[in-house]
């Protein structure tokens, strides 16, 4: 690392500096497909993630630094808000809409905890949650952190940006992480509303949310048996605790969840 450097922190699945108006980090066998998404993203207009900048001398990635506030947990009172909430899912349904006559370069690979799912529609970023969003200065919001990207549905997606900005977490989770005790079935609802999802997926979220935990679980689990030393340590400092106690909570709460979607 150069003295000009700067380590980036909040990350659990790459080493991130910025370098002045960059970002470098490690490549894997995704980045090329990474790096594609990306440019049609920015061709497309999409103004809500990095532009991809090519590979620097020591075979890092090199994306557009994004200038602004990332969200960090515990969250400031503003990154909490039903504005906030209804942004985020705005965002992502322009993340989604935007990549249309994206396609994949040829023997793309993503770096996906599971094979894609047989009616695949978009490619998921898989980690839109506050640790991956940035308020720049003129108020919009932009994502970061694209590694996980692999294709997949529209409503996967939805429902783990729901269920980590309403959030679906109990309410000790909630109030540790910045949030005080939500209105979990309100804000699930303004959050359906401003995606602009449709009946159909309204009545599945919640079974889709639930699933889309248990592959969280699921995948960081085979991953860290597989022997990746970032899942395993991610195992070791407990990350599946919480999630394990999200399942419990939705089993408790689905059907005032199912009827505030109604």
């Amino acid at each position: 690392m150069s003295q000009d450097e700067i380590p980036l922190h909040g990350g659990n699945t790459s080493t991130v500096v910025r370098l002045g108006d960059t970002v470098r980090r490690n490549t894997g066998p995704w980045t090329n497909a990474v790096h594609a998404l990306l440019r049609h993203l920015k061709e497309s207009g999409f103004t809500g993630s990095p532009q991809a900048l090519g590979i620097d001398e020591h075979n890092r990635e090199v994306l557009e630094f994004v200038e602004g506030e990332p969200g960090k947990y515990p969250l400031a009172p503003h990154w909490t808000t039903d504005e906030t909430l209804a942004d985020v899912a705005r965002m992502l349904r322009g993340f989604h809409d935007h990549q249309y006559g994206f396609r994949p370069p040829p023997g793309a690979q993503w770096r996906s905890m599971g094979g894609p799912p047989p009616d695949t529609e978009v490619i998921c970023h898989h980690d839109a949650a506050p640790h991956n969003v940035v308020r720049r200065p003129d108020g919009t919001l932009a994502l970061i952190d694209f590694d996980l990207s692999s294709p997949g549905t529209r409503i996967y997606d939805v429902a783990y940006s729901a269920w980590t900005w309403v959030p679906l977490f109990t309410d000790r989770d909630s109030i540790s992480l910045g949030w005080k005790k939500p209105d979990r079935a309100r804000r699930l609802r303004i959050f359906a509303d401003a995606y602009g999802l449709t009946t159909h997926d309204r009545g599945r979220l919640i079974r889709v949310v639930r699933k889309r935990i248990v592959d969280h679980i699921e995948g960081i689990r085979r991953l860290a048996d597989s022997g990746d030393p970032v899942f395993e340590r991610l195992v070791r400092k407990g990350h599946l605790r919480r999630p394990a106690r999200d399942l419990r909570l939705l089993d408790a709460e689905r059907y005032v969840l199912d009827e505030a979607l109604r």
